[in-house]
């Protein structure tokens, strides 16, 4: 089918097959609206954006109708549109107004109606208040808040310049995409980006990662309604999605890290970091002068993906290798495999890697049987799909 103007390109299918109803009211971030469908519908959500009065004066009936690629609800009719009929409803934002309205039971506009009736059904209602910081705090609201929170899933919002603002809208997709998936979310460990080994107060060796893969993999799991718990070194490319995330920089506290999310109790392990194999001895004092001689001995550094003890159905390793044939690369596979008791190696060839780009082979326990993929995107999808038939989950 040719592409058009209400087309969106999926990113994920954590949402495939979902349909949802979004309540749009009266806020300014009624205008990051559109935005906010069309980061659903990228995920594989069908949406149905409903329009109350105060929020048409924020944005329009046609603005949200292009984006959901369905007509937007502005009132009651005849086929009684305002009873539940999909999977969850979604009030983005929430005004003080509407709020107030389902604290009291008001079922005077269709928006609160459709409310009502997902409530009495016992389908998710999530909610975004989105406020000056004024109104969030009066006595008023704030009690109105606390009685919907005992039947209505409540996220904060994004706060900022003393109000409460809606959130990325991508990032919020995420969210709902998570809390929407949790009942089959299980705990991840994600290891990310690079270490670093000191050589003196002002230089360090490294090497080099973007973080993009770790990124794109830690956003879809979390999606999945996985808890994703990150221990992400140096990188430029942070993810905008999980559910802990621990900054180091050395290998030894990577190596802390790890260890102490382990020992909590994990179900799976995926380790993306780009780990130093060897550092410095020793840290030189200050600062080596360009005049003086400068020499460094390097020490092996333990594999952090051999601290991992536990035995685990799901565990992911990365091997990163330069201009390596086939014999060369069957031998690595089978030796990693097997020395860290993985359940998929990803393997990649640095000629095919770059922060846009990324073509890897990922072997599941054989070194003859691999699946080849190209795209962060895709490796990250094809990850969340082999640990749901890992643990016998439906990704659908």
């Amino acid at each position: 089918m040719a592409s058009n103007d209400l087309h969106v390109s999926q990113i994920s299918a954590a949402l495939r097959a979902r349909s949802v109803d979004l309540v749009v009211s009266g806020s300014i971030g009624a205008v990051e609206s559109v935005r906010f469908i069309r980061a659903l519908r990228r995920l594989g959500a069908d949406v149905h954006p409903w329009l109350t009065q105060g929020g048409s004066l924020f944005t329009t009936e046609t603005a949200l109708s292009w984006a959901a690629a369905r007509r937007a609800r502005t009132q009651f009719e005849g086929d009684a549109s305002h009873i539940a009929q999909h999977d969850a409803c979604i009030i983005a934002p929430a005004s003080a107004s509407l709020i107030s309205k389902l604290a009291q039971g008001l079922t005077d506009s269709p928006a609160t109606a459709l409310i009502a009736s997902y409530l009495g059904q016992q389908k998710p209602v999530i909610l975004v208040p989105n406020m000056h910081d004024s109104l969030l705090h009066s006595p008023m609201v704030a009690a109105n808040l606390q009685k919907i929170s005992s039947f209505c899933t409540v996220l904060a919002a994004r706060e900022e310049e003393g109000k409460q603002k809606f959130p990325d809208p991508k990032e919020l997709a995420d969210r709902i995409a998570h809390i929407l998936n949790q009942q089959q979310g299980r705990k991840f460990l994600l290891t990310m980006g690079t270490t670093r080994g000191p050589i003196d107060d002002v230089r360090y060796i490294s090497n080099y990662s973007s973080g993009a893969l770790g990124s794109h993999i830690s956003e879809e799991f979390y999606r999945y309604g996985h808890r994703m718990h990150v221990v992400a070194g140096p990188c430029p490319v942070r993810p905008r999605s999980y559910s802990a995330l621990t900054s180091v920089i050395t290998n030894d506290e990577m190596l802390a890290a790890v260890q102490g999310i382990a020992s909590s109790g994990i179900d799976g392990a995926i380790f993306a970091a780009s780990v130093l194999d060897f550092v410095p001895a020793a840290k030189l004092e200050g600062k080596v002068r360009s005049r003086d001689e400068l020499k460094v001995e390097f020490v092996r550094t333990p594999k952090i993906i051999a601290e991992v003890k536990q035995k685990l159905a799901f565990k992911v390793g990365f091997k990163l290798e330069v201009a390596a044939n086939t014999q060369e690369r069957d031998a690595i596979v089978q030796d990693y495999l097997q020395k860290y008791q993985l359940s998929h190696l990803v393997y990649n060839q640095l000629q095919d890697v770059n922060q846009t780009e990324h073509t890897a082979q990922i072997f599941a326990g054989s070194t003859t049987a691999s699946q080849t993929l190209s795209g962060k995107d895709s490796i990250a999808e094809y990850l969340v799909q082999e640990a749901g038939r890992t643990f016998h989950e439906r990704h659908d």
